[in-house]
């Protein structure tokens, strides 16, 4: 492992690591699921400890001979109930200086260059992907569809199948996406503090401490969706059949997705939840299966 100071023009530095093998063939740049994550997957900011990515990282490293490099987001270094202010644009800008690290490198510059992305992730690979010269795009765990409209999509599903606790709790978090909807349609700009002062009432409902209001309104407008086929770059979708996080038939929208781009192969691993393990086991554990699907498919298109 190279721990890396990953530089940005109008910002701070981030953290980063390399994790290379012994003889490394393919380049992979890993991006997080929404949040305020740090490399390995923690959200300090919220109390939420994970070693997702690092895992993920080393596995790939081992079984494939794939080097990675993951980074911490913007924010992430943030106490808890902190003003954030980053944006999509933003985010992009930061995966576009991490690809630079992957392609100046001494040790990986001219492998193939791939995008792996988990969840929101995902997306945002997708996204850079129609800009960026890649040889694929890794897809896992991506909600089909925007997140704003995925968060409303849980507060319904709480009024429809919850107890009545719930039932209050969704009906409180629509009040604030539908707030937050009218200030997107009128194109109210709130600062960061102005959004938390707005947002914190819905602690318990919708608002979950870590979002930034230009990144919401960026979800609201489809800021990301995306089709990297089109520019010919080819494209593995990987759904998990126990991922209760995403709307009830993601999977199926991503299946008819991929059957209409002959550039796209959709995978559907029926143990997999959302955060790439086997919900069948009580422990946490990166599943075998999507790690040998991720290292085959990036191999044969190396």
């Amino acid at each position: 492992m190279e721990f890396i100071d990953l530089e940005l023009p109008t910002t701070p530095s981030l953290g980063a690591t390399l994790t290379l093998p012994d003889d490394p063939r393919i380049a992979v740049l890993m991006v997080q699921g929404s949040g305020v994550h740090d490399r390995d997957g923690n959200m300090p900011a919220v109390g939420f400890r994970s070693t997702l990515y690092r895992r993920v990282a080393r596995e790939l490293s081992r079984r494939g001979e794939i080097a990675s490099l993951r980074f911490d987001k913007r924010g992430s270094e943030k106490p808890a109930n902190s003003n954030y202010d980053y944006t999509i644009p933003q985010r992009l800008d930061d995966m576009r200086a991490a690809m630079r690290v992957l392609r100046e490198h001494e040790r990986t510059a001219g492998l193939p260059l791939f995008l792996v992305g988990h969840s929101e992730g995902a997306m945002m690979v997708a996204k850079l992907a129609e800009t960026e010269p890649v040889r694929g795009v890794v897809s896992l765990a991506a909600p089909f569809g925007n997140v704003f409209e995925l968060q409303r999509a849980r507060a319904q599903r709480l009024i429809d199948k919850g107890n009545e606790t719930q039932i209050k709790r969704g009906e409180r978090a629509l009040e604030y996406y539908a707030r937050l909807e009218q200030y997107f349609k009128e194109g109210t700009k709130l600062l960061p503090e102005q959004f938390r002062e707005f947002a914190e009432p819905y602690k318990d409902a919708g608002f979950q401490g870590w979002e930034s209001y230009d990144w919401l309104a960026g979800h609201w407008a489809d800021a990301l969706k995306a089709d990297p086929t089109r520019q010919g770059i080819p494209m593995l979708v990987v759904q998990g059949g126990r991922d209760a996080r995403l709307w009830p038939d993601n999977d199926e929208r991503w299946e008819r997705w991929c059957a209409e781009r002959e550039l796209a192969d959709y995978v559907l691993i029926d143990q997999m939840g959302h955060d790439l393990n086997d919900a069948r086991e009580k422990h946490f554990r990166v599943d075998n299966e999507v790690l040998d699907t991720v290292t085959s498919w990036l191999q044969r298109h190396a």
